[in-house]
């Protein structure tokens, strides 16, 4: 009875699309993973959050989404140490900081064979003594896959390590590796962890972009011991993974006229994409500040901010063909915003899920929609949804589109360093 009723809400719904209705949100997104519905094997330290990691495609079509399994918004191993006064504010907030979780969260892989309607139960890719989640997940122009992880140690709340935990990933609170897979994600190699620029901690989101020459670029955000301010660093690998290196640092001054806080003298979170004429673009946390680069990440221009007021968190963007750019981001719930004329016009924030709190992923279709994954709530329990849109002809709109068009890609021509 459920597969027939499913079958027949799918039919109406690509009828409905057909016939030029739009479709409303609670229509057009798929429930991924999520309390009592498509979860892992039971594993100690399992709860009820998932962090939305990034989305990828075979050359069949399949649809790969990485995403994080744990029980809070961070899920510290045992033993853990928060700061006494910090330990007492969360655990009045709802935080289950005694929760039982010997190594913390886990990294998690699920697939879809019919263009994101479905997905099968997600397997463990990577399970560290720490708590560990994926972010950013790229497929290369050689097949290889390349995941980037988040790993968090289990203290919080203090100026710099405790004496228990100085030396565990280097005395940072928050590290970062990477991981491969040769053989479409069924197997993958062991953490390769990358080396911060920062002192206190090194951190990043979802986004990897591999440049025409093969390279791939990974930014992330990074902070020093007692700055309490966040710079953005892009990372280079020129062997599809295998090794990574520091290729630029980025820092914003916070005396401009252009800010909205002291916060927005930081690059956070940070989100890069390639347009048509080869330069990047860049959006960071907290207020949308925009940057581009002419010559592949090496130097960095600011070029204005997408918010005055309030919190845009953790953008994914994507860029079409005639050079529109789309940002996916969280501003209270799940927005979108679309640049114009090489990014100097601004459409947005536009709505795309107002019901969820954000946090994308996900990636760009051969049809140039946009499959975008994300989650419910930033707290336990939480769902991770996936939802598919296009820009309107006017490119002034958006529209959101049934699942299942998910393409398989062209075949990409594989390209040596």
């Amino acid at each position: 009875m459920s597969k027939l009723f499913s079958s027949i809400t799918l039919a109406c719904l690509c009828c409905s699309f057909a016939a030029g209705a739009p479709l409303a949100i609670e229509q057009a997104r798929v429930l991924v993973t999520g309390p009592g519905f498509n979860r892992p094997d039971a594993f100690p330290g399992q709860g009820e959050f998932s962090w939305a990691g990034n989305m990828q495609q075979l050359p069949n079509g399949e649809l790969l989404l990485v995403h994080s399994m744990g029980y809070y918004h961070s899920s510290f191993a045992q033993p853990r140490l928060i700061e006494p006064k910090l330990r007492e504010r969360w655990l009045n907030q709802g935080w289950p900081l005694d929760f039982a979780a010997p190594t913390g969260g886990r990294s998690m892989l699920t697939r879809s064979g019919d263009g994101g309607k479905t997905w099968s139960k997600p397997k463990t890719i990577l399970d560290l003594k720490w708590d560990d989640g994926p972010c950013g997940l790229l497929r290369c122009d050689d097949g290889t896959l390349v995941c980037t992880i988040g790993v968090q140690a289990s203290w919080y709340g203090y100026l710099e390590a405790p004496a228990h935990f100085k030396k565990e990933l280097g005395g940072l609170n928050t590290a970062q590796c990477s991981i491969r897979s040769t053989d479409n994600g069924k197997t993958w190699s062991k953490p390769l962890f990358l080396k911060s620029p920062g002192t206190f901690y090194e951190r990043s989101h979802v986004q990897l972009v591999q440049l025409p020459d093969g390279r791939i670029l990974w930014p992330t955000y990074f902070m020093k011991k007692g700055s309490g301010k966040l710079g953005g660093a892009i990372h280079q690998s020129k062997d599809r993974g295998k090794s990574w290196s520091l290729l630029s640092v980025i820092e914003r001054k916070g005396n401009s006229a252009d800010t909205a806080s002291s916060s927005a003298a930081n690059i956070d979170e940070p989100a890069i994409a390639q347009l048509p004429d080869g330069r990047l673009f860049l959006v960071c946390r907290p207020d949308g500040g925009r940057f581009f680069s002419k010559d592949n990440g090496k130097t960095w221009r600011y070029d204005g901010r997408l918010v005055t007021q309030g919190k845009f968190k953790a953008p994914r963007v994507f860029t079409l063909k005639d050079s529109t750019i789309v940002v996916v981001a969280t501003y209270g719930n799940l927005r979108v915003w679309l640049g114009h004329n090489n990014g100097r016009e601004w459409t947005g924030p536009l709505p795309l899920d107002t019901s969820s709190y954000g946090y994308p992923g996900g990636m760009k279709l051969a049809d140039e929609s946009l499959l975008v994954s994300y989650c419910s709530s930033g707290r336990a329990p939480n769902r991770i949804y996936c939802v598919r849109f296009h820009v309107n002809e006017k490119r002034n709109g958006i529209e959101l589109l049934p699942m299942g068009g998910a393409t398989p890609l062209e075949p990409q021509p594989h390209k040596d360093n």
